[in-house]
């Protein structure tokens, strides 16, 4: 029985197939570029090119509303990476900020440029190592 499953585990270890990454290069993105065939990319971050603005009021009347997002592009879409919304008045005032869960997974032949409110993307390639 011992060697029935083993022999078992071995054929079946034979039909996977394993990939692994090898680390390439750490690069800022700004303008469009696609990721190269047999790489990954791995979006760890963005440096916004806009300030959160919004929520400042110099006196009991004064009010403010805003709303300010940022994004960057994969394969020509938006995608928000940052959303502020924020509005008040001197006695009142509220907002919210979200920002998006990094890292971000880019397969090969995907595109990827910063867009509006973003200044450059921070990525890690890899080439996938059959």
């Amino acid at each position: 029985m011992k060697r029935l499953l083993a022999l078992l585990l071995l054929c079946f270890a034979g039909m996977l197939h394993a990939q692994s990454l090898q680390f390439s290069q750490v690069k800022l993105v700004t303008n469009q570029e696609t990721v190269p065939a047999g790489k990954v990319w791995k979006l760890t971050g963005c440096a916004y090119s806009s300030n959160i603005t919004g929520m400042i009021s110099t006196g009991q009347s004064a009010g403010v509303s805003s709303n300010s997002d940022a994004f960057i592009q994969i394969n020509g879409q938006n995608r928000a990476v940052r959303s502020v919304r924020a509005a008040g008045g001197f006695n009142h005032a509220s907002g919210v900020v979200w920002e998006t869960n990094w890292p971000l997974w880019l397969p090969a032949g995907a595109t990827l440029s910063a867009g509006s409110g973003v200044g450059e993307i921070s990525v890690i390639e890899f080439t996938v190592v059959p």
